[in-house]
């Protein structure tokens, strides 16, 4: 896990549920650790940074994800409760900006269709 393409794999993965979600994310790869910028037009240079941080649970190292003052947000097989909490921390600004806030809800994936392929 302490390989960086790992965390950016789950960097991407929450990426790209915050963004479907409505807010604005800014990869940071280039730093160490690798981070995502998370932020909304409505703020003007407030916003919350992500990292992963890898913590053993028994003989297991599980990825978590780490907001930028230390907070453990979830780990990667929680993302919706990560984004829940940058929501939490976000979306109060946001609304007092009066801009509308994006959701705290991951966005439902439309399921394929079943059904028989016409040959």
């Amino acid at each position: 896990m302490t390989r960086t393409p790992s965390r950016e794999r789950y960097l991407n993965e929450l990426a790209e549920l915050l963004t479907a979600a409505g807010w604005t994310v800014t990869p940071r790869y280039e730093l160490s650790p690798p981070l995502v910028r998370v932020t909304h037009p409505a703020l003007e240079r407030t916003g919350l940074s992500v990292h992963v941080e890898p913590l053993l649970c028994g003989d297991d190292e599980v990825a978590w994800f780490c907001d930028s003052s230390g907070r453990y947000l979830g780990t990667r097989f929680q993302l919706p409760q990560v984004l829940a909490a940058v929501h939490d921390v976000l979306g109060p600004l946001v609304a007092e900006a009066g801009w509308p806030v994006p959701s705290d809800e991951p966005q439902a994936r439309p399921r394929p269709r079943l059904g028989r392929k016409p040959w």
